[in-house]
This record gives C-alpha cells, structure tokens and sequence, in this order.
C-alpha cells in the first residue's frame, strides 16, 4: 500500500466542502431567482389588481373636484352678523366649508401628526404608516394611530358608497388604496388636506373644522389657538367617545397622544407640547340659535319652495334677512305686555307685522310666546287666515274710486236691506246701532260706516271686490261664490301679512311691493343666488293709481273727519299731529281686533284675538290691536322727522258744499275744500236760494190780505228732492208753503162775510136776501144742520162783492129747524176761505 504524502492528505481534504459550496451556491442562485419570480409574481399580481380594479374606478377620482359636502344653510338678521338660526339636517349635520389657508397651521400640523406623518410624501397610500400604526398601537396597547392615509380617508369618506365605507373587507382596502393614489396623482396635497378638514367628523353633528370650532369653542376656525387646534385634530380617531363636552378627560388624553406625535415629528418642542396641554380651554357650547322663531320659519318655507329641500339643508346657503332685531324685540315687548292687560277680557294672543316702505319685513311676531302651547304658541297668526271686520273697507272704495266716485260722492246711511241672489234679505247695521243719514264717502270710511260700505260692495260688485282685493295683496278669498255683500265688513278670510300689505301699497301709491324678508342668499362658494332689488312695483290702481291711493291716504289720516264717530284724541291719532293713515276692525262676536296702518317711514299691521277663535270681551280694533299699534308707531317714530304724505300731479281742490258732496254755492251753509282726481270734481251746484214774501212771524207766506207792513222778502236754502226730509230733520230753515192766516182784527181785511141775515135769527120770509162782502170770487151755499155735508148751491159770482147781495134764498117747502149758511172765496194767491152762519127757520 503506498504511503500518502502530508501534501497529498492536505490537498484532497477541500474536495468536499467545494462541492457543498457549489451546491449551496447553486441553491441560494435558485431560491434568488425563485425570489424574484415570486417579487414578479406579486407585482404582477399588484398590478393585474390594480388594473382590474382601477378600470371600474376609472375616472372616479374626478368626483374630489366636482364634490361639494353637504353644509348647513345659516339665516341670519339684516345686519349679516346676528345668527337667527342654522338649519341642520339631521343626516348631514353642521358644516360650514372654510379655505384651507384660513385654517390654524397647529391644526394642520397636529391632524398631519396624528392622521398621517407622512401625508406630504406618501402617494395616497404609506405602507411604512401602516407598518408604523401597528407597532405604535402594540406599544401602547390601545389605538392610537389609524392605518389610512388622510387621502384614504377622504377617498372612504367622499368617493364610496355608504354602504361600502365602513366594510371590513381587503377589496374594499384594496378600492380605496387605488382611489387615493389616483387622486393623490391628480389633487394638489393642499386640496386634500384642504377637502379633508371640511369633511371630516368631529362629533356633536359637527363636520369639518369650522362647524366643530363653533361647537366645542363658539368661535371660528381661524381664531383657535394651539390648544384648541390640538384637542379638535385628535377627535376624528372616535368623535362620540372623545367629545370633549361629555367626557373630557379622554379628550385630554387624545389631545396628549397628538402633541406627543408633534414633538415627535419635530413640530412642536417638548416645553411647547407641554405648555399646550397645559393651557385652559375655555367650551362655549353652542346653543341652538333661535331668534324669531315665526319668522325664521317663514323664510325656511320660502327658501325650501325657491331651491327645494336638497339645497337648503345641505347646500351652504347664507341668508341676509329683512328682520330688524331691535324693532322684533320692541314688537314682542309691546304685545307681551298688551296682552298681560287684555287676558282679563279673554284676549290671549296677537301678531304683528312691521314693513318697511320697501315692503321688506322689519318684525313679524307670530304670537306671544312660540312655546305657549296653551295659546298655540308655535301657530304663525300672521299667516293665518282670519276675519278683518271693516279692515277691508278701504279695498271697496278703491274699486268705487277706479269707477268714477269721489270722497264728495254721498252716500245714504239709513236702515237698508239688500235682496240677496238666494233670496234671503241682508240688513247691516252700524256699530253703533244708529244711522247717520247722508254721508260722504270720506267720512263714511274715515267713520267706518257700513252701510255706505255696502252700498259700496254693490255699486262695485263682489267680483270687482274681490279681483281688486287680490291686485292690492291679498291671497286668500278665492272661492267668489262663498261671498256677498257682507264680504266688505269682514265675512271672508285674510292674512295679518296679506292685509299690511295692502295698507303698504297704499302707502306707495298704489304700486305693490311684496313682503320681502330676504335681502341676499349665497352659496357655499359665494354665488349670489338672489339679491333684492328696488322695483318700484305694479301699479294697482289703473289709470290714476297714484291719486287714488292718495285721496284713500288722506281719507285714513283725516283725524278730523274720524271724530264724528271716535272723538278727538283717539288711538289712531299719533302725537305732534304726525300724518298717520290708519283703519281698524272689529270681526263678529268680538273674535277679532285689527289695526293696520301706515306713516311715511313704516306700515304696521296688528292682530289681537285668540288662535281657537274663541270671542273676547269688548276687545274692539280700537281699545285692543289700536293699541298695539299706537304704542309701536310712537316708538318707531320717536326722535324722526313728521313727514306729510306727498300730494301727486293730478290732484284739484274745490270747495263742496259738505251736506251734499256738490260745487259750494252761496246757499250752503257748510262748505270745505275736498280733493279730487282732475276732470272729477263736481260742476255744479245743487243748493240754491228761495226768494219768497213772507208775513207775520216768517213761518207762512203773504197773502193778498196780509197786512202790507209785515210783508217781506226772506231767503231760504233748497235742497235736492233727496235731501228734504234729512235737511228738515236736521233744522234747515225751511221756505213756509202755507200762506198767512187773514187777520182778524182789521175789518178792511175782511175777506168773507155774511152781514144779513145774522148768525142766529128767525127766518120767517119764504125768500131771503142773503148779503156781506166776498173779496173775490165766491160759492155760497146752505146745508140743514141735521145734514151738514149736504149742501145745496144757493148763489156764486166771479167778482167780488162788497156789502153786497150775495144770492137770494128761497125757503118755501123747507121744514122748520136749524140751517147752516157757507160762504167761500178763493183768494188771488189760490187760498180759500170760508165763513157760516147758523140761522132757524120757523112757521
């Protein structure tokens, strides 16, 4: 056997391990290359995913940029500042989008920290954040940091269904993941971080940053400071659990997780984190805003009805309303504390409306109190439908106006009743239960006369009235075959709202503005969607509108003319002799009391009754809503200017004559100057004087044989047939129509006398002479005494006769007894007179 060498031995001892380290080699070069097949394998597994998700999410990362979150739409007071109400749907609740730049950068700095480190590097998806997130909770054994991206989070947030949002599914990670690299390729990172702080949920309803800086602090965004900045960015991870106005200690331990991450990533120093967590945090919890409750909803209806339900609740809106706070809060002072005196007579409730000249709703009061629901409260009286008594005169008498009336036209208040098309028979009566006789049509509204109103709804017709009615402002009254006559004292319907409105388009001149309660509403991008303009309005009144709405104006404010009815001083009388045109009314049975009315800064409309109907105890217009109304127009005017209601071209004054609404003459004892429409005033006159000779005490007319020395001339005034009897009754001195009696103590004046034979003698003759004197023509005559209406003819001349024989008497064949002789003339001014005789005759 041959001897190996030490090199031969040492030489050979490597052959194995070399084949072991080739074989190893070879190994680790396979498993490299099944490596990075299986790296291949996954990317192309990625990537077949990605395409296989990404063409159904094609395009869907767009809806980022076009996607408007849901806000809630603010009312505010006409100053822009006072929040009157906000409303929130209760789906969608409070957001109010603020620009990323007016944001505080501690918020943005503490939600980076805390949502995603790497937001401004990552491309929508951070698997190191997601690695990161799960060492982070698994050190501190509770959750603090999320696993999504910030633009994960809006992706789940903006761009999935509801219903996929909160599934835990690896193709719903997988979705989202796709979307938010997608849309990190497409948005600036700003416009994420920008999108997401307006997005997400803050608890308490709040959504985004702003609405949750009102919520928790009462103040913007943008006036946080770090230690709010840093306790609002820490609640997203678990809203409800975390709010801090229920459970703020665990807010506090958020709030010390997220400066803890900004020390960390080198936003904040520790001695800063410190002195954050450190510093008080003052919560003003919001509370709901209501001011005006009445009105507030008011606008919301007419909002929902201009842009519908969707855009209201969850389009942003901000709306800039008419409401005056300082003149609402006056207008509910006023009725609380007129109510408090009236709940003794049942008056437990009243609205008022209050408009500017521009028909821009200045206060609405829609009961005493929104929460009474004794009273029920929460029911808007100014939009319910009730009786207005004679509020609605004035409607009438435009309407007689446009057809040619006049304030002198005349007007008959005397009982009256009016045959209705059923048949049945209507016959007002005044509110004084007396009747005043011929009125003019100024005062019988300014006196709030009825039956010259009816008159009035006849002469126009309840069609007319009504169409009339509508062009003024008023919406109900739309079933013209419910009503007659009595629809001018109050048997329809209207709204406190409606009828103010009318009074307004009086007080412009007959050109109607509407109530506008909203002066501008924009968008959540600052559109303006609406803006009020000045129109001057539609002209109501035809041709000549403006002097119509005039001669009514003047009418309302004659505090003269209403005396006749309301004495001086009366509630509608406003203090200094300020022009106010004003009207009341009164509904049956006492149920409703209105006063509307009108200055050149103001229109004022009140109601004051009970919301079941329910009748008061002698509340009228005048001693229940009057008072109201006195009380704010004094208010409102105090320290203002007194303003004259401007007299238009087209106007002419003559003078009347006031019993008779025609030209004044000479004849008439009461005249004053009325205004007219030019080319409708009277022409002529229809009082005039009667010359006529009068004698003894001037209450007979002279005769022929009236004694020259009482007779005279005497003037007396003549009135229209129409007008004699009122004119007697109210003590005109009337021209006599019966002459003078002859006087009995002068013998020349003797008119008719029988001289033979003399009263009482004994006829024995069978003929008698018959003599005396008959100043003018005559008929004599004789009658048995037993008959003294039969008389037989005895004689008659067509000439007098003085002292004369008169006829001849034949007696022969009449029986004994008592007879009567007559003697009749007719005097030259057609007056007879007469004389008898009694004689007997005997045998």
């Amino acid at each position: 056997m041959a001897r190996t060498s030490r090199h031969q031995v040492y030489s050979r001892r490597p052959a194995l391990p070399l084949r072991v380290l080739g074989f190893a080699g070879r190994l680790l070069l396979a498993f490299a290359k099944l490596s990075l097949l299986a790296v291949e394998l996954v990317v192309l597994a990625g990537l077949c995913l990605y395409y296989y998700y990404g063409r159904e999410l094609d395009g869907l990362e767009a809806g980022i940029g076009r996607h408007r979150p849901a806000e809630t739409t603010q009312i505010y007071a006409r100053d822009g500042q006072t929040l009157l109400y906000e409303l929130v749907d209760p789906q969608s609740g409070r957001r109010t989008v603020v620009e990323l730049g007016r944001m505080p950068k501690a918020l943005r700095d503490a939600t980076i920290s805390v949502e995603d480190a790497n937001f401004y590097e990552n491309p929508g998806v951070d698997l190191r954040g997601i690695v990161r997130a799960m060492l982070q909770n698994y050190q501190s054994q509770e959750v603090v940091s999320g696993a999504s991206t910030i633009t994960q989070q809006l992706v789940r947030n903006v761009l999935l269904p509801p219903e996929e949002r909160t599934a835990v599914s690896f193709e719903r990670k997988l979705r989202e993941a796709i979307l938010a690299f997608k849309v990190s390729q497409k948005y600036s990172k700003d416009q994420i971080l920008g999108l997401y702080l307006n997005e997400v949920y803050y608890g308490a309803q709040a959504y985004g940053v702003e609405a949750a800086a009102q919520t928790y602090f009462g103040k913007h965004v943008w006036e946080l400071n770090t230690a709010e900045a840093t306790l609002i960015a820490g609640l997203p991870q678990s809203p409800t659990m975390l709010n801090p106005l229920t459970n703020l200690e665990a807010a506090k331990a958020r709030q010390k997780v997220t400066l803890g991450l900004m020390v960390k990533f080198g936003y904040l120093t520790t001695a800063e984190a410190r002195a954050t967590y450190a510093a008080p945090l003052n919560f003003v919890p919001q509370q709901p805003s209501l001011i005006a409750p009445h009105f507030v909803f008011y606008v919301r209806q007419l909002l929902e009805q201009r842009y519908g339900p969707d855009v209201l609740y969850r389009g942003g809106l901000r709306v800039v309303t008419s409401l005056d706070l300082h003149w609402q809060a006056e207008a509910e002072r006023v009725v609380r504390a007129r109510i408090a005196e009236l709940r003794a007579r049942n008056a437990t409730n009243a609205g008022v409306i209050m408009l500017s000249p521009e028909g821009q709703v200045l206060a609405m009061v829609g009961s005493v109190d929104y929460k009474d629901t004794s009273i029920d409260g929460e029911v808007n009286v100014t939009l319910a439908p009730r009786q207005p008594g004679s509020a609605l005169k004035p409607v009438v008498y435009a309407a007689a106006m446009r057809r040619g009336w006049t304030p002198a036209t005349v007007l008959w208040d005397t009982p009256t009743e009016f045959k209705l098309a059923d048949g049945t028979v209507y016959a007002p009566h005044n509110y004084d239960d007396s009747w005043h006789g011929p009125q003019r049509l100024r005062m019988a509204l300014a006196n709030s006369l009825n039956i010259p109103a009816v008159r009035a709804m006849e002469f126009v017709g309840v069609n007319a009235f009504v169409e009339q009615a509508h062009a003024l402002g008023i919406t109900t009254l739309n079933d013209t075959s419910a009503y007659g006559l009595a629809l001018v004292l109050g048997a329809g319907e209207v709204r406190l709202l409606d009828l103010t409105n009318v009074y307004n388009t009086l007080r412009n001149a007959g050109y109607r503005r509407d109530p506008t309660p909203i002066l501008k509403v924009t968008n959540s991008r600052g559109e303006v969607l609406e803006n009020i303009t000045e129109a001057p309005g539609h002209q109501e009144l035809g041709d000549h509108g403006e002097q119509i709405a005039y001669l009514l104006t003047d009418i309302l404010s004659d505090n003269v003319a209403r005396q006749y009815m309301f004495g001086p001083g009366n509630v509608m009388e406003l203090p200094d002799g300020r022009p106010a045109a004003v009207k009341t009314g009164t509904s049956n049975d006492w149920r409703d009391s209105w006063a509307l009315g009108y200055t050149r800064d103001v229109t004022i409309g009140v109601w004051v009754g009970n919301s079941d109907g329910a009748p008061m105890q002698e509340v009228a217009g005048v001693n229940g809503a009057g008072t109201i109304w006195r009380d704010l127009m004094d208010n409102y005017h105090a320290g203002r200017p007194i303003l004259p209601f401007p007299e238009p071209p087209g106007i002419t004054d003559v003078a009347i004559c006031t019993d008779t609404g025609a030209l004044a003459s000479d004849a008439c004892a009461n005249q004053l100057k009325e205004h007219f429409v030019a080319g409708t005033e009277p022409q002529n006159s229809d009082v005039f004087f009667k010359t006529v000779k009068v004698a003894g005490d001037g209450s007979c007319l002279a005769a022929s044989y009236s004694p020259p020395a009482e007779v005279r001339e005497q003037r007396f005034p003549v009135y229209p047939a129409q007008f004699q009897e009122w004119a007697v009754a109210q003590g005109v001195p009337q021209a006599p129509t019966q002459y003078c009696p002859p006087p009995s103590n002068t013998p020349n004046a003797t008119l008719a006398q029988i001289s033979s034979p003399a009263s009482g003698a004994a006829i024995t003759d069978t003929q008698v002479l018959v003599r005396g004197t008959a100043r003018g023509g005559y008929t004599l005559d004789w009658a048995s005494a037993a008959k003294p209406d039969a008389w037989q003819p005895l004689g008659e001349g067509a000439l007098g006769v003085l002292d004369g024989i008169l006829g001849v008497w034949r007696t022969t064949g009449l029986p004994a007894g008592e007879y009567i002789l007559r003697l009749r003339i007719m005097t030259p001014e057609g007056l007879p007179i007469e004389t008898k005789t009694a004689v007997r005759i005997v045998h």
